[in-house]
């Protein structure tokens, strides 16, 4: 996807703590080209830098490879793995760098990129995008990593699902669905400021889904250490494979982009892959999904929720008093 800060505005104030940061947005007035696209895709977006690999990255931004070792020793860096360090030991120290200051901002740099989009056209670029999103995540997907994870999904003892902010849509997707398939499927929420507390019954059997998208959300990196700890399973779809990711769930890292058209990141790839697992986990369990599925229907229509499952039935204690 094409680097989204545009050529004609300036990008973000960079953070004032780093010094690299400082060193790219002094040097960027003096590059053209390919070399300044991939400039201020590294202001715009440092985490990219910590988290992807220079030819992902340059897949990103639309730049050859070598651009990226060219804008490191212009930086009076020996190549670009001086440049990724730089950033990965930012994460690791806590604070980043602008990492941080992007993390904090970025809503707000991706609503001032909406705005500077012309109208003309703006619904057929928007699409295009998300179907992009589909695209890059059907291309990552391991069909030996997508059959592992059905047969956890389907044989584990209890499913524990999470997800935060926009990556919550996608895992109450999940585990709503799931729920209507096989017993045991938990949405580990914090509306009560205790997500961890149903984490205390997991065992090994279990398996929790971790979704989350960068700048990665720590609680949802947490849980899963807290579930792979108790002997879990940890299945992760991620906008990237990060080493605590990778970590705890080894080759069970579902890559799913979040970078499409949609304010703040697209979920359309989380959502696709976490469907495409419950769709998968269905016809793994044949009759037993098909029993419990039919059972869950017909509680929901006996209670009328769809209008176009009829009128909705009477109350007894309605109807009792209606023949009083």
């Amino acid at each position: 996807m094409t680097d989204t800060t545009s050529p004609d505005r300036p990008p973000p104030d960079p953070d004032p703590s780093d010094p690299l940061t400082d060193a790219i947005a002094a040097l960027l007035p003096l590059l053209s080209g390919p070399i300044a696209a991939a400039a201020r895709h590294v202001l715009a977006h440092p985490e990219d830098v910590a988290v992807f690999s220079m030819r992902e990255l340059a897949r990103r931004v639309e730049v050859p490879p070598a651009t990226l070792v060219r804008l490191a020793r212009r930086l009076g860096l020996p190549g670009y793995g001086a440049l990724r360090r730089h950033y990965v030991e930012g994460v690791r120290q806590g604070h980043a760098g602008a990492v941080g200051g992007v993390a904090a901002t970025r809503n707000l740099s991706r609503a001032r990129s909406l705005a500077a989009a012309a109208p003309p056209g703006i619904a057929e670029a928007f699409l295009a995008a998300e179907q992009e999103v589909l695209r890059q995540s059907l291309r990552g997907l391991a069909p030996a990593a997508l059959e592992e994870a059905v047969a956890l999904l389907a044989g584990a003892g209890r499913v524990y699902v999470v997800g935060r902010r926009t990556a919550f849509a996608p895992a109450y997707s999940l585990a709503y669905a799931l729920q209507k398939a096989r017993p045991g499927v938990a949405l580990l929420s914090d509306i009560g400021g205790a997500p961890e507390a149903a984490l205390e019954d997991a065992a090994p059997g279990d398996v929790l889904v971790a979704i989350t998208s960068a700048p990665f959300s720590r609680p949802v990196i947490g849980l899963a250490e807290q579930a792979a700890a108790a002997g879990a399973r940890v299945i992760a779809i991620a906008e990237a494979a990060i080493p605590p990711l990778r970590r705890l769930a080894g080759p069970l890292v579902f890559i799913a982009p979040a970078r499409g058209g949609a304010f703040p990141e697209s979920v359309g790839g989380a959502l696709a892959i976490a469907h495409l697992l419950v769709a998968l986990v269905v016809a793994r369990l044949g009759p037993a999904a098909e029993r419990r599925i039919a059972a869950n229907e017909r509680r929901i229509v006996a209670g009328g929720e769809f209008l176009l499952a009829g009128p909705r039935p009477a109350r007894r204690g309605g109807a009792a008093a209606a023949e009083g």
